[in-house]
């Protein structure tokens, strides 16, 4: 089971203002030209309001006008020479950012300020099932964070005589379940919405957070076929085929080279390096307490260690975390009882440029000479290839 950022998860909100430091690339062409939109703001904090475009291709949010709040709330813009259907935001200038697509060439966008995720729309089918999808989306995100808080509540009771792993696997199985239904969520979204701008969003920046790369291909694809005039689509497509192309074994630039030593931290403040556990077979596990992959990919590793553990096998732990309570927390709840080190430096981390790797989980199998001979293994994979070398 796959998911980003359970603990420390973004807000749909959050996503919203992610979309202008997110890149890929250019927008479709399906509806363009002049278009409209106008519309109230009650509880303005401000008397300006901006329109920005989004540029994913930058990362970074055009200002293409700005205009000031009349005494009856209202505002309009009108904009010209737009080619192509393009993923704008409505800002107060000390407000929340309102999404909107220019699929329809004129709209209303009714704002309250204090309800960033429930504007009145009218006119852009687009904008209005992309918003609708966001309230399912925070609804199936809210589920499945209760079910982790509810299990961290239960590891905080927990003690050597006081356990309920019975409670942890029902609600384990409840997390599996809503991010099954989250899956079915965004695919059906994809597969249905008018716009292919709200598609490209959806997929660039939410579906990776709970659907594998190799799952995501095809779906992207799906989306890219629907809308043939889109570039951004079939260019995301493109980028997930370099993305799983390079996790191939055979493309990884370390395979069969002595591992990169590196030296952290432990969570008890000791020094370990990956050097020092050369004469074993080494798996070396990156990681971090908020990446929802990784903890749903940590029961398969904790099977393949309590398995192994006693033919020259052992395991290290490589946290991205940033908050080391966050981190020990994590290595508790999860019962990871091999060594683990960090140097607390998120995607900085000295890891992630020594072991060239550009996502988590991810892994490398090092022999006891300290070469590297097999990488990125997962579930069954990781058993297999440990059974294979550990005769």
């Amino acid at each position: 089971m796959h998911y980003k950022n359970f603990i420390f998860i973004c807000s749909v909100f959050c996503l919203i203002c992610l979309v202008s430091c997110a890149q890929g690339t250019g927008s479709g062409n399906v509806q363009g030209g002049d278009f409209t939109v106008q519309g109230k703001i009650t509880h303005a904090k401000s008397k300006k309001v901006f329109l920005k475009q989004i540029n994913f291709a930058t990362g970074s949010p055009i200002i293409l006008d700005s205009v000031d709040i009349i005494k009856d709330s209202t505002y309009s813009f009108k904009t010209s020479k737009i080619k192509g259907q393009h993923l704008f935001v409505i800002q107060p200038e000390a407000g929340y950012p309102f999404l909107f697509i220019n699929d329809a060439s004129s709209a209303t966008l009714n704002i309250n300020g204090d309800h960033p995720m429930t504007p009145e729309i009218k006119g852009s089918e687009g904008t209005t099932g992309l918003y609708q999808f966001l309230a399912t989306y925070r609804t199936d995100d809210s589920s499945i964070v209760e079910t982790f808080r509810a299990l961290d509540s239960i590891h905080k009771i927990a003690t050597p005589t006081i356990k309920d792993d019975s409670v942890r696997d029902v609600l384990g199985t409840q997390r599996d379940q809503r991010i099954v239904q989250m899956n079915k969520d965004i695919q059906h979204y994809v597969e249905k919405t008018p716009s292919p701008i709200a598609a490209f969003y959806v997929l660039k920046l939410m579906a990776p957070r709970s659907i594998q790369p190799e799952d995501l291909l095809p779906i992207t694809q799906k989306a890219s076929e629907r809308f043939p005039e889109d570039g951004s689509l079939a260019g995301l497509a493109s980028q997930l085929k370099v993305s799983l192309a390079s996790s191939n074994p055979n493309n990884y630039p370390l395979m069969g080279q002595s591992a990169p030593d590196l030296s952290m931290k432990s969570p008890d403040g000791q020094d370990i390096k990956i050097s020092d556990f050369k004469g074993k077979y080494l798996l070396v596990d990156f990681w971090a307490s908020w990446c929802g992959p990784c903890r749903a990919e940590n029961p398969n590793v904790v099977k393949a260690y309590n398995r192994f553990k006693d033919k020259n096998f052992t395991i290290l732990g490589v946290s991205l975390d940033k908050d080391k309570d966050a981190w020990t927390k994590a290595i508790m709840h999860d019962k990871l009882t091999w060594n683990h080190m960090s140097d607390l430096k998120y995607w900085n981390s000295a890891a992630v440029s020594a072991y060239q790797f550009e996502g988590i989980p991810f892994n490398v199998l090092i022999d006891p000479t300290g070469k590297i001979i097999a990488q990125n293994l997962r579930g069954d994979d990781l058993e297999n290839k440990l059974a294979e070398v550990l005769k």
